[in-house]
């Protein structure tokens, strides 16, 4: 029993010192990761540097109330394109078989189709913010907010921590061949 107890009491101290770091990490800014040339963490000051040229500022119905608000950040498609998809020459527009998968610190997940993410009218419709109403984001929400201008709350997510890139061709591939 004696040797039991240890071992409840080293695992809990793991998943504590694991919750830690996963909390610490996201609470800084958003994992990029999966079918990739260039993987990494970025925090929200990572964002406003690399990506300067691209923050904007977007008018949005957002809250239960669907009030305007005004909201600071960079579309998702700026994220994906920076983090370079691991593509093939063929088929055409492989790029555009990628799925999208943003994940939040409570493990909620927005799906998207790289297709559907693609600007419309030259207008980006899915942000990544980290302010609103020029108030940096906070508790739930921080350190960054899924937004969209023309879908549903569905795929509005508080407190993002990942987006993970998955090649479609590839997992279709797999699922047909059962591996």
């Amino acid at each position: 029993m004696h040797s039991y107890l240890k071992s409840v009491i080293l695992l809990t101290a793991v998943l504590l010192t694991a919750h830690s770091v996963f909390s610490q990490s996201a609470a800084s800014g958003i994992m990029i990761r999966g079918d990739v040339l260039k993987p990494g963490s970025l925090s929200v000051d990572d964002l406003k540097r690399q990506f300067a040229k691209d923050i904007q500022t977007v008018k949005l119905a957002i809250g239960e109330d669907k009030q305007q608000k005004t909201a600071v950040g960079v579309p998702l498609l700026t994220l994906i394109k920076a983090a370079e998809l691991k593509t093939e020459k063929t088929p055409k527009h492989y790029d555009l078989s990628f799925i999208v998968i943003v994940e939040a610190s409570d493990a909620y997940r927005a799906f998207f189709s790289l297709a559907e993410l693609m600007p419309k009218n030259g207008q980006p419709q899915v942000w990544l913010v980290w302010e609103v109403d020029g108030k940096p984001l906070s508790g739930k929400e921080a350190p960054l907010r899924l937004v969209s201008t023309d879908r549903g709350a569905d795929r509005s997510i508080y407190g993002v921590v990942s987006m993970t890139l998955v090649d479609g061709i590839k997992l279709a591939n797999q699922l047909a061949s059962g591996k």
